[in-house]
């Protein structure tokens, strides 16, 4: 509680004259929220693209590799196969 001839601000007075200043602070904060949710949303998406992807690459690469193994042993599955169809069974005695 200051008076006329006392130039000295009360700690009060001084609070009160700050209270107007807490809205930029607001505002600042409002504004960090947005982008730290915007970036969030960015980073998810982008991991996300990233994902997906990886998972098409290592689904190609399976199935390249399926192939080729499919390519190795069907000539002797084919030729075993009709052997045994021909022959009958090894085993059988």
């Amino acid at each position: 509680m200051s008076t006329e001839r006392d130039p000295i601000p009360v700690l009060t007075d001084v609070v009160e004259e700050t209270d107007g200043a807490q809205q930029p602070m607001d505002q600042a904060a409002v504004w960090l929220e947005e982008l730290e949710s915007h970036f969030s949303a960015a980073i998810h998406e982008h991991a996300d693209e990233l994902v997906h992807n990886a998972c098409r690459e290592m689904e190609a690469v399976l199935i390249e590799h399926v192939s080729d193994r499919l390519k190795a042993e069907l000539p002797l599955l084919v030729a075993g196969i009709i052997d045994e169809h021909f022959r009958g069974p090894r085993n059988a005695s």
